[in-house]
């Protein structure tokens, strides 16, 4: 009997026991260091990426799947099975001690997203497809939350350096430190949308198998549809994206502006 391609149970598990160990740095003296992007990296990210990578090379490895880490990198070597892995999603938020930071975990299929799980170990959020690729969110299925319209209360994620990039006509923005997280938000119905300035391969592998399945589109603000293919070839989304029910991104389209200049940082 061929080997299962993703199984649900062994992953939560791995991620769980990965929040574990980032937890363990969590609220502790920490030594960032800056990568070439100017993002900081901690020794949590080291430790988490290191365990979730050996955990999946050991179980998946041998059928030919291969991984892309955030800290240690990668090649999807045209596999058919491609794993992402985020070890900690929000690390600037991580070493100031907030707790919306997740660990994701996405697995790709001929370059689209298939499953994926995405942990906040703080506030013990677990999202995730299921071994039929049905999403959850704590073991209640995702489906029907997302919202479709809006009113006084309603806000849109996004990150925190967006009052330089953009111009936006919304009534409220909240920058809560972690892409995944804002993104999760959306496929539960608490936040209306989520727009997103620069995303990597592994911020979105994870979360976009669930998206995919709640109705939820990631598009480019021309109105274009994101094609993850080209994210998995090029590691990352070219340009800022909006993340949202396709009824809520064609009204929200209009509102947001790209600056044309960019800031002096």
């Amino acid at each position: 009997m061929a080997k299962p391609h993703f199984e649900l149970s062994k992953v939560r598990a791995w991620v769980k026991e990965a929040g574990t160990i980032a937890l363990q740095y969590y609220q502790t003296q920490l030594s960032p260091q800056q990568k070439d992007d100017l993002s900081p990296v901690t020794a949590a990210d080291h430790a988490v990426e290191e365990f979730l990578i050996n955990k999946i090379k050991k179980e998946y490895g041998p059928n030919g799947h291969v991984i892309i880490g955030e800290e240690s990198g990668g090649e999807s070597q045209g596999s058919e099975f491609v794993w992402a892995v985020d070890p900690i999603d929000g690390t600037r938020i991580f070493i100031n001690g907030l707790p919306l930071w997740c660990i994701s975990v996405g697995l790709l299929r001929n370059g689209e997203a298939y499953r994926g799980v995405v942990y906040l170990p703080v506030v013990n959020e677990l999202y995730y497809t299921d071994d039929a690729g049905i999403p959850f969110w704590n073991d209640k299925p995702l489906g029907g939350q997302v919202q479709t319209s809006w009113d006084r209360d309603s806000f849109i994620c996004l990150s925190s350096e967006s009052h330089l990039y953009f111009d936006i006509d919304f009534g409220r923005l909240r920058a809560l430190g972690a892409a995944v997280a804002h993104q999760a938000y959306v496929a539960r119905g608490v936040a209306v949308a989520a727009l997103q300035r620069r995303l990597s391969l592994w911020d979105i592998a994870g979360i976009n198998a669930i998206l995919a399945k709640v109705g939820v589109k990631t598009v480019y603000l021309d109105g274009t549809v994101v094609a993850m293919p080209d994210v998995l070839r090029e590691g990352k989304i070219r340009a800022p994206v909006l993340i949202g029910h396709p009824q809520i991104i064609e009204k929200l389209l209009p509102r947001i502006k790209l600056r044309s200049v960019e800031p002096e940082l």
